[in-house]
């Protein structure tokens, strides 16, 4: 008889592996959990699980067992049965901090759909977005303020370094951000080319933040805000350079309808540079945009269809535009972030 020792196993056990995905469900979940009770929020000054449970109305013994896996999964400490944030979360998970995640808790609100994904699976797309599901993006100043501090944590460096070192950059006298929002990428470009002069096109009900962030840069001289709809909007012509940064949300008719507005906007040979995410030509990754897309198309009528690289180029036909560059920023834009530079053809 064979001694079981010196068996050679029949395959590699991926057992573990695929029960990561499993865990990673529940685990998502309880983080969703937490976020909710405002669990991290209370944390700021550790607590024992007796105490928090007090303090929110909790179950003791549960909440311990809670905390305790949310401790596993790297987001408390605990120290003498106390638990507390760890320090390079806690900006992000805090509600007062100005760096907290606000548009982390409303993904919640998604899970009913993807609890039926077996459903619709078979049956097809829901007609429409189940009530509260619908999140439709914020344009007030908080929202403004945030989305301008949580760029500056390596997405706009990132991305301002890559558009100034195009040979095209130093020799540009006129600049536009479609959807500037905030106004610091516009900003940026200023300041990185003396000669520039930059329009910040947005919503009218966001131009007042984008306004108070040129004035706090002292880029006024060089740098002014335009209100419209620029999918709708006349946004003026002789741009050397029109930039756009994941402000687009649009099927495929409404894309090819501004690019066109975007090429009678150029200087023959001016750039188009847009930082958005895409997928990649084999539809194998990255991971995230994979389930955006799948997210959206689970209702009738998606808000918008992401695209592989050599799809968005292919969008330029018959606009006047010609794709030249993609530049994957992912490894330092914290996010799977991509940059399609596109040139009017002359």
């Amino acid at each position: 008889m064979k001694r079981l020792i010196h068996i050679k196993p029949a395959l590699e056990n991926r057992l573990e592996h695929l029960k990561e995905w499993v865990t990673g469900f529940e685990t998502g979940y309880i983080f969703l959990t937490a976020l909710d009770l405002d669990i991290f929020s209370r944390l700021k000054t550790p607590l024992s699980a007796e105490e928090l449970a007090a303090l929110c109305g909790l179950h003791g013994d549960l909440t311990r067992r809670f905390l305790n896996v949310l401790t596993g999964m790297g987001l408390l400490h605990k120290k003498e049965n106390r638990y507390g944030l760890m320090p390079e979360t806690a900006p992000f998970l805090v509600k007062d901090s100005p760096y907290f995640a606000r548009y982390l808790r409303p993904d919640e609100k998604h899970l009913s759909v993807f609890m039926r994904l077996k459903e619709i699976l078979k049956q097809g797309p829901l007609n429409e977005i189940p009530s509260g599901q619908d999140q439709k993006p914020q344009f007030d100043r908080a929202s403004m303020d945030w989305m301008a501090r949580v760029s500056l944590l390596g997405r706009l460096q990132t991305t301002v370094k890559q558009v100034i070192s195009l040979p095209e950059f130093p020799r540009a006298k006129k600049l536009i951000d479609l959807g500037g929002g905030h106004g610091l990428f516009g900003i940026a470009f200023a300041q990185e080319n003396p000669d520039l002069r930059v329009v910040i096109f947005d919503r009218p009900e966001v131009i007042p933040a984008t306004e108070d962030h040129i004035l706090q840069y002292g880029a006024a001289d060089r740098v002014s805000a335009m209100a419209g709809d620029y999918t709708r909007d006349d946004f003026g012509k002789d741009y050397d350079i029109i930039f756009e940064a994941c402000s687009f949300g649009g099927n495929t008719s409404v894309m090819q309808n501004l690019l066109r507005k975007i090429s009678s906007s150029l200087r023959d040979n001016g750039l188009f540079i847009h930082l958005t995410f895409t997928l990649d030509n084999d539809g194998k990754g990255p991971i995230e945009p994979l389930l955006w897309d799948l997210k959206n198309h689970l209702v009738s009528d998606p808000p918008w269809t992401l695209m592989t690289d050599e799809e968005i180029f292919r969008q330029l036909s018959g606009t006047g535009l010609k794709g030249e560059q993609i530049i994957d920023l992912s490894e330092s834009a914290s996010g799977p972030f991509r940059l399609m530079i596109s040139r009017k053809m002359g």
